[in-house]
């Protein structure tokens, strides 16, 4: 998830974040600086990792096997400042906190924040077709031939033999019609409409502990750069030994990939979809044989899936092929794809993983609170979508707001907004409402490049017991995390899927610190990394 200062508003390598948010009644106020330290202790140890940071980090002494201690490295930055008063992660890294940097950069002559984003040129992930010709097609194109496009039965073949395949037969390639976005219209003058494309994959019915089935959707986004029905060799390797030391990350495409970690992304999307859920995904804007000038705005892409959501209702700007070939417009394309399930009254997840996970922020707090367009002039604000039967979010690799390292980053956030209108990382508002989300799945790699476990520690603290975290031994990405980890964490996050839709108990193990759900990470590591035991 490649990021760049200008574009994110964040310091690029610091970790971090932060975490805790009152448990229990008469405990000290979330966010605030002796909440944070109760909840996230000292560390007593330092171990190193493998890819791709290569580094030595703090960690927390915690029980191996038989009767050993090891320590588990991850990402840190420091707590909340001493004696600050009231819920530092929620005031201090909101949209409001970012605009009184800007107004303030606006009065510096020495603050180049206006000027550092004024070159902004977005970026689009165009991989898909570049290994393998067919699969390649014009993503800005308005009547897209969708036999163009590649369905699960393509990966039926040598070399990649994937599971999904198996999905054929109950697979539609589907198109969403959605608005062009702020920055295209304003800072480029296309108003054009952008589609979206992917696939919905029919189940059979998730089953309840009664053995009873229900039709429930999973509506999911992958990561920054990951493209649907990009190919995969599953002989090229994610990372080489370096030439100095260390590990030298594979740029894709190359070999036979034409981007890594699509296959264990689908891994995901058929996992659910074996399950008994229906699954929809489609390439975010700017990315693969989706539409769009810009795959920056998680903003948007959090509205996108709540306009799915609409438009598997109504129809309205649908266009679905089907296993039989023949393609199909609105309101038949929905009846066909859906069959008897109505979108309107089906249980649903969100979800998505890492800037897929950012998008899933923002549909969650759009979804259930009022919203504002920080993308737009004047900042319009709106009513709750107020779809009552999302049930919850799943969250691979998810960061809460990047620029929770250093609130200072926040006048990027601000400048972004007001110059290219467009907004990357999420503020402080999803966190400060993530207690009225009906259910989340948050699953993590401790050592991530990008921010380390206390933010989502942080986010799980204050969901209000309906959480349930998955912390891992490895790097950011949920396709990175090694064979076993990654297994580890499709299966938790499929489990919780089904509990929340079929109305069992959601929340796992209720962790009081962060030491404690470090301790509770499966012991397997990533593959580059070395087990540090303590003496």
């Amino acid at each position: 998830m490649p990021m760049k200062r200008a574009l994110i508003a964040v310091t690029t390598t610091v970790a971090l974040v932060l975490a805790l948010v009152g448990p229990a009644r008469g405990s000290r106020p979330p966010g605030t600086p002796g909440a944070e330290r109760a909840a996230v202790p000292a560390t007593d140890c330092t171990a190193h990792v493998g890819y791709h940071q290569d580094a030595d980090l703090p960690g927390y002494a915690v029980p191996g096997a038989g009767g050993s201690r090891v320590c588990v490295p991850f990402t840190w930055i420091d707590w909340a400042p001493a004696g600050y008063r009231g819920d530092y992660r929620v005031r201090e890294f909101s949209f409001a906190a970012a605009e009184r940097r800007l107004d303030a950069c606006k009065a510096d002559p020495a603050c180049t924040a206006l000027s550092d984003v004024a070159g902004y040129r977005p970026a689009e992930f165009r991989s898909t077709g570049e290994i393998v010709g067919f699969g390649k097609v014009d993503p800005y194109a308005s009547n897209l031939d969708l036999t163009r496009i590649r369905r699960p039965g393509f990966f039926a073949r040598a070399p990649y033999a994937e599971r999904i395949a198996a999905a054929e037969p109950q697979a539609w390639t589907v198109e969403f019609t959605v608005p062009a976005e702020p920055y295209e219209v304003i800072n480029r003058g296309i108003t054009t409409p952008v589609r979206l494309r992917g696939w919905y994959l029919r189940g059979d019915g998730v089953r309840d502990p009664s053995g009873r089935r229900t039709r429930a959707l999973a509506v999911l986004l992958g990561g920054r750069t990951i493209e649907t029905t990009a190919v995969q060799d599953p002989a090229d390797p994610l990372y080489l030994p370096g030439a100095a030391g260390g590990h030298d990350g594979v740029a894709y495409p190359s070999r036979g990939t034409e981007k890594w970690g699509a296959r264990q992304w689908r891994e995901y999307l058929d996992a659910l979809r074996r399950a008994g859920f229906d699954v929809l995904t489609v390439d975010k804007r700017g990315h693969g044989i989706s539409g769009g000038h810009s795959a920056d705005n998680t903003l948007q892409q959090g509205l996108d899936m709540l306009r799915m959501v609409d438009a598997l209702a109504d129809g309205d700007g649908v266009r679905a092929l089907g296993p039989d070939r023949v393609t199909r417009t609105g309101r038949d394309a929905v009846r066909r794809m859906t069959g008897a399930a109505d979108a309107r009254t089906m249980p649903i997840l969100l979800g998505g993983a890492s800037q897929g996970a950012y998008a899933t922020q923002w549909a969650m707090d759009a979804n259930l609170h009022r919203w504002c367009a920080l993308d737009t002039p004047g900042r319009p604000c709106s009513p709750p979508w107020g779809h009552r039967n999302i049930r919850g979010a799943l969250l691979l690799s998810t960061l809460w707001g990047m620029p929770f390292g250093d609130p200072g980053d926040l006048v990027y956030t601000a400048a972004h907004a007001e110059v290219n209108h467009s907004i990357y990382t999420p503020t402080s508002e999803p966190l400060a409402g993530i207690g009225d989300w009906p259910a989340v799945f948050i699953g993590k790699g401790i050592w991530d490049e990008y921010e380390g476990p206390l933010g989502v520690f942080s986010a799980y603290q204050r969901s209000a017991g309906r959480a349930e975290l998955v912390l891992v031994r490895g790097p950011h990405s949920e396709n990175e995390h090694g064979t076993a980890n990654v297994a580890v964490m499709r299966d938790r996050l499929v489990r919780f899927a089904v509990r929340a839709v079929t109305g069992t108990r959601v929340a796992g193990p209720r962790y009081a610190t962060l030491r404690d759900a470090i301790a509770a990470s499966p012991p397997t590591w990533e593959p580059s990394t070395t087990p540090t035991p303590v003496g």
